[in-house]
């Protein structure tokens, strides 16, 4: 490693020894000076060419930096050292997976992390990122049996990772046409986890597909109560099934039965307001969306609606009052710029 050991010869004022300039190679990166930083672990290094950690600070500094081909090459290099410790060998083979898998080499990424694991099976940052990389690589089975070494190894339930998985397994099978197996997949994942809100998205996807609109239903109406944030994503399902259904007030009741759960429910509210407009009760809608702008004068998407709605019953006078305001809120939320204009 000889090959930038030139770094700060002959100055005065370079640290006089390996902690002095790793502690100014940090306050570098503090600053985000990663040349200086980058000077300073050189520098580091010269000090002790023995030592590891500047070696493996400077690596980690370049795969910071996007410069992978550097940081895997002083990696594959400390790993010929003959005198590395198990500890600094199972360490150093961590970091260069870390650096295939940044680059995108998921595959090298996920053998080198195996190898952490045959030294050190309870290892949770290889047991964490096999989690990852074998999900992302559709290695499901294997991504799973990674994720219960890793709840035993933390100390927690593993449901609800295992969960999250056997959702992206049934999403993989449902791209690749396999509905059969989605579906197993995605009961599979309700049997671990009845609260996840992605298997019950995902559940009504398809059943909505096999044409048992009533289960898609059932699945699509469990997900804003269990999480009101994502009811927007199923509220146009549940529109539409609803009113296929013959059951148009029934929506109606279930965004009105989550409004007095909650009532600062504002997607829940807006969804209401485009319900009651949708069947002729202009009035009604107006109201709702009045009640949410009287919680949060700010929110545009409400302000926004009710200018629209406004303007589509040709009360012009109203619509103008409501995009006045839209354009003030604009302005103070910094959206509306001066134009530059050339001198």
């Amino acid at each position: 490693m000889r090959w930038w050991t030139r770094a700060f010869r002959g100055d005065a004022r370079a640290p006089r020894d390996v902690d002095s300039a790793l502690r100014s190679a940090l306050l570098a990166v503090l600053d985000r000076d990663f040349d200086e930083a980058e000077r300073m672990l050189r520098h580091a290094a010269s000090l002790d060419s023995e030592a590891i950690e500047p070696y493996r600070a400077l690596a980690r500094l370049f795969r910071m930096r996007g410069e992978l081909g550097r940081a895997i090459r002083i990696h594959q290099n400390l790993l010929l050292r003959a005198d590395l410790a198990t500890d600094e060998g199972v360490g150093m083979v961590a970091d260069l997976a870390a650096d295939f898998r940044q680059g995108g080499f998921l595959r090298r990424a996920i053998a080198s992390y195996e190898e952490v694991l045959a030294h050190r099976p309870r290892h949770p940052e290889a047991l964490r990122a096999l989690v990852g990389l074998l999900a992302e690589v559709r290695d499901f089975p294997r991504a799973i049996e990674m994720q219960r070494r890793l709840a035993r190894v933390e100390r927690r339930d593993q449901a609800p990772g295992d969960a999250d998985l056997r959702v992206g397994m049934a999403r993989a099978a449902r791209a690749e046409g396999r509905s059969e197996d989605a579906l197993r997949a995605v009961k599979k994942a309700l049997r671990k986890d009845r609260k996840s809100v992605e298997a019950w998205i995902l559940l009504g996807q398809l059943e909505a597909e096999r044409g048992r609109t009533r289960a898609a239903l059932a699945a699509w109406e469990r997900v804003p109560r269990l999480d009101r944030r994502v009811g927007p994503r199923v509220y146009p399902q549940l529109a539409a099934t609803y009113a296929a259904l013959g059951r148009a007030r029934d929506y109606e009741q279930l965004l009105r039965g989550l409004l007095e759960a909650h009532p600062e429910d504002v997607a829940a509210r807006l969804a209401l307001a485009r319900n009651l407009a949708a069947r002729g009760d202009v009035d009604g809608a107006i109201g709702e969306l009045q009640r949410e702008l009287a919680r949060h004068p700010d929110d545009l998407e409400a302000r926004g609606a009710l200018g629209r709605l406004l303007l589509s019953e040709r009360r012009d006078l109203e619509a103008a009052k409501e995009y006045g305001e839209l354009l003030e809120l604009l302005d103070r939320q910094g959206w509306i710029r001066p134009r530059e204009t050339l001198e």
